[in-house]
């Protein structure tokens, strides 16, 4: 790896640094990038580390001027013997390349991604929170740098890490806000990739949601606005008599690692998981007959998060306890922070530096 003559190897915390608990979540970043350029003509080059207040912003990128950017957001955790490993870090690196084709950017080998996420935990190796106190998030973003005003392919792009240390997410509950009216994907659009574009999409959803008395917004499909698609950040989950539906990944919304787990976990535990359609009509006549459950929404940074009620203007379906979120939570929590539970292969050691 190639490091400035300013650079030290490894990050040092500041003196001031906040107990875990205290970090939250995005507010203290670390200060380096983990990196690496393409270029049209040479392919990719060798990873190199920048200190974060070094990196340029071009205005005239491609990624600021026409959103060509794609990104992935995973997280290292620190476990009870202090080892350090990534949690699934090869699925992430897989949905990387696959936003990386939908927007027509340089798609970088699987290799590449899981060397510069493993570089970027060494390097801030001191950011890991003790074990069961929180994580390492870890923000692969890939963007077109080359500055040329004109709709094109970018001739110039980077790969680049940015990390913050991350507090253990506590279990909260939210209500959400249907949007009746508002559109953030359609199908043949960039739903299922992770990019700016969703979030900036989403975003008007958010605020009038909050304008309502809601926490986040739930989207719906933007044919009929009746049936669920996703949380501005999370996958859903509903649970109706002995069964669990999550909405099918039908190219509008992502597909999520921490959903993915959670159906894994959920089928181990002998509790039916299926991909189906939910329209609000079908859970406001599950909640009538008193076979609605829990719901809950999962992502990384959030984990799961517990949904109370999902409100239109119309009506508002309230969810009620059942247990099952307290058992997939705690069962989640343990599978990212203990590597081999359960005989999974869902974490990566990363080894110290220089082992």
């Amino acid at each position: 790896m190639q490091l400035p003559p300013e650079v030290p190897l490894l990050a040092q915390l500041p003196p001031d640094w906040p107990a875990p608990e205290a970090l939250g979540f995005g507010q203290y970043l670390g200060p380096y990038l983990v990196e690496c350029q393409h270029r049209a003509e040479g392919g990719w080059g060798a990873p190199c580390l920048t200190p974060r207040a070094a990196s340029p912003l071009p205005v005239a990128s491609g990624a600021t001027q026409y959103g060509l950017s794609v990104f992935e957001g995973l997280k290292a955790y620190r476990d009870a013997s202090d080892g350090i490993h990534l949690f699934r870090a090869p699925e992430h690196a897989q949905r990387l390349q696959r936003s990386a084709e939908r927007l027509h950017l340089p798609v970088p080998p699987q290799a590449l991604i899981l060397q510069l996420c493993r570089l970027a935990v060494q390097v801030h190796a001191d950011y890991v929170p003790p074990h069961g106190r929180g994580s390492l998030y870890l923000r692969p973003t890939l963007f077109a740098e080359e500055e040329c005003l004109g709709l094109r392919p970018s001739m110039r792009h980077r790969l680049s890490i940015v990390v913050t240390p991350c507090s253990d997410p506590l279990p909260k509950s939210v209500r959400l806000w249907a949007e009746p009216e508002l559109i953030r994907a359609a199908p043949g659009g960039l739903g299922a990739a992770k990019t700016g574009a969703n979030y900036a999409a989403g975003i008007g959803g958010l605020l009038r949601a909050k304008e309502r008395g809601y926490d986040d917004v739930a989207w719906l499909d933007a044919a009929t606005h009746t049936q669920l698609g996703e949380a501005g950040t999370m996958n859903l989950f509903v649970q109706i008599g002995d069964e669990v539906f999550t909405p099918p990944l039908d190219g509008t919304i992502l597909a999520g690692i921490t959903r993915d787990c959670v159906m894994t976990l959920l089928a181990e535990r002998g509790i039916a998981c299926h991909e189906r359609v939910l329209t609000l009509a079908a859970l406001t006549q599950a909640g009538t007959e008193g076979t609605l459950g829990s719901a809950f929404g999962t992502g990384t940074a959030a984990r799961i998060a517990r949904i109370t009620a999902i409100g239109d203007g119309q009506r508002e379906i309230r969810f009620r306890e059942t247990g099952l979120i307290e058992s997939v939570h705690a069962a989640l929590k343990r599978a990212q922070e203990a590597p081999g539970d359960g005989g999974r292969a869902w974490c990566d050691t990363v080894e110290p530096m220089g082992a």
